[in-house]
C-alpha cells in the first residue's frame, strides 16, 4: 500500500480469500446497495467473489457490469459488521486486510479508469476536476466572489473553513455553509477561507477511481496548507474530513482537522454561541456514514440538537453505528445506478419517526435526502444542524 492508501487486487488477496471462504452473509443482510437492488453481485460478499475471480484470471474486469462496480456508496457498514474483520487483532487492522466493499469497488473503479471505460457522467466529472478544480465544471472565480460577499478574509489562514467542491455551486450546500459562516463569526472565531485556491480534497476523485488525480490533489492541497501556515482545518463535509484524516499523512502532525459539528459544540460548551429562541419542532437526526460509522462522531451533533430550546429529538430505528446510508457516497452525485433507491428508503425511515424535520451534518446527505423527501411528497423539512442553530441565535 502506498502513502495515498492505494492497493491492488494482489495486495488484497488475503482479505478477499477470507471473505470467499466465510459464507456468513452478514454484510449482504445490511448492505444498502444489496437491500436496494436485491442483487448478490453488488453485496460485499458478491463483490469479493467477483474480485477474487478477476484476480485469478477467471473473470475479465472489463466485463463486470457498471451496476456492480458503482452501486457501493462506501458507507462502511460491511467493514464495521464483518465477522472476519472483528477477529483481526488491533495491530493487523490495516486496509489491506480489512474486508470492505468500498475497497473492492475502489480497486475495480481504478481499473476502469485505467482502461478508459468509465460511464460518461463519471468521465465528465473527472475532466471537470482536472480543468476547474471542482466536478461541476464551474469557474473557480465564482468561489472568490462568494467568499468576498460574506466578508470573510483570505489573507490569514491559521484556521480555515474548508467548504469543499459543492459550495457555492449547489444551492443547498451553499445555504448550509453560509449558516455556518455566520455562526463562526458570531462566536468571534477568527478564521479565513481560501476561495479559488481551495481545490477539491480528492474525495470525489478517489470515489470515482482516479488514482493519479487523487494523488495530485493531495500533494497540491498539502503544499497550499503548508504555504499558508494552516494550523486548523474546519470541514463542512464529512467526506473531506474523512479524506484529510485517512490520506493526508504529511499534514496530520501539524494541522488539527475537525468536522464543523465538533467545533460548533465546542463553541456552545464555552458559551460562545448563545441560543435566544426556541425551535418547537420534532427532529430526527441522520448520521452521515462518513462522519459516524467511519469516524465515530455521533455525540457532538446530538449534543448540539439537545441544547436547542424546544427541539424534540427522536431517533430512527437504524441510527449511530447502524444508521442506514443516504445513498450519496461513491459516485452517486454524478452517476446513479438505475433502480437504486437507498435515499428513498432512508427518507421512509425518517418518516416513520413522526418527525417534522430531518437534520443532517453533511452537504451530500442534505442534497440526497431533500430530493428523496420531495420525490416521496413527504411534508418534511430537510436541513442542516448549522442552519437550525442559526435560526435560534
Amino acid at each position: 500500500m502506498n502513502k495515498y492508501g492505494y492497493i491492488t487486487l494482489k495486495d488484497y488477496e488475503r482479505a478477499l480469500l477470507s471473505c470467499v471462504v466465510c459464507h456468513c452473509g452478514l454484510c449482504a443482510a445490511n448492505c444498502p446497495a444489496y437491500i436496494s437492488l436485491r442483487d448478490e453481485a453488488v453485496s460485499p460478499r458478491g463483490l469479493a467473489h467477483i474480485a477474487f475471480n478477476a484476480l485469478k484470471g477467471k473473470i475479465d474486469p472489463s466485463e463486470i457490469p457498471d451496476k456492480v462496480i458503482y452501486a457501493c456508496t462506501g458507507c462502511g457498514w460491511c467493514e464495521w459488521d464483518c465477522s472476519q474483520n472483528r477477529l483481526l487483532p488491533e495491530n493487523l487492522r490495516r486496509r489491506s486486510l480489512l474486508i470492505s466493499g468500498a475497497t473492492i469497488t475502489e480497486i475495480l473503479r481504478s481499473m476502469k479508469v485505467e482502461k478508459g471505460e468509465v460511464p460518461e457522467q463519471v468521465a465528465e466529472a473527472l475532466n471537470n476536476l482536472v480543468k476547474y478544480g471542482n466536478p461541476f465544471g464551474k469557474p473557480a472565480k465564482i468561489k472568490d466572489d462568494w467568499v468576498a460577499s460574506l466578508g470573510v478574509q483570505t489573507n490569514h489562514a491559521d484556521v480555515i473553513l474548508y467548504v469543499g467542491s459543492l459550495v457555492p455551486y449547489d444551492e443547498l450546500a451553499t445555504k448550509m455553509a453560509e449558516a455556518l459562516v455566520n455562526l463562526l463569526k458570531r462566536a468571534g472565531l477568527k478564521f479565513s477561507m481560501l476561495g479559488s485556491i481551495e481545490r477539491d480534497s480528492g474525495a470525489f476523485a478517489r470515489a470515482m477511481g482516479e488514482e493519479g488525480l487523487f494523488m495530485e490533489l493531495v500533494d497540491s492541497n498539502t503544499e497550499t496548507f503548508k504555504k499558508y501556515g494552516v494550523k486548523r482545518i474546519i470541514c463542512l463535509s464529512p467526506h473531506d474530513y474523512d479524506v484529510f484524516l485517512r490520506y493526508y499523512d504529511d499534514i496530520k502532525k501539524d494541522i488539527e482537522i475537525k468536522h464543523y459539528t465538533q467545533v460548533l459544540w465546542e463553541l456552545m460548551e464555552n458559551n460562545k454561541i448563545k441560543l435566544k429562541r426556541s425551535y418547537q419542532k420534532k427532529v430526527t437526526y441522520h448520521d452521515p456514514c462518513y462522519l459516524g460509522r467511519r469516524n465515530n462522531i455521533f455525540d457532538e451533533p446530538r449534543n448540539i440538537l439537545k441544547k436547542i430550546p424546544g427541539l424534540d429529538l427522536v431517533e430512527m430505528k437504524l441510527t449511530r453505528e447502524e444508521a442506514f446510508c443516504c445513498g450519496g457516497g461513491g459516485t452517486s452525485l454524478f452517476y446513479r445506478v438505475p433502480e437504486i433507491d437507498i435515499d428513498l428508503r432512508r427518507a421512509e425511515q425518517a418518516k416513520e419517526t413522526g418527525a417534522e424535520v430531518i437534520a443532517v451534518a453533511c452537504p451530500i446527505c442534505l442534497r440526497m435526502l431533500n430530493d428523496a423527501v420531495k420525490s416521496k411528497s413527504y411534508e418534511m423539512e430537510v436541513t442542516d444542524i448549522a442552519q437550525i442553530v442559526n435560526e435560534v441565535i
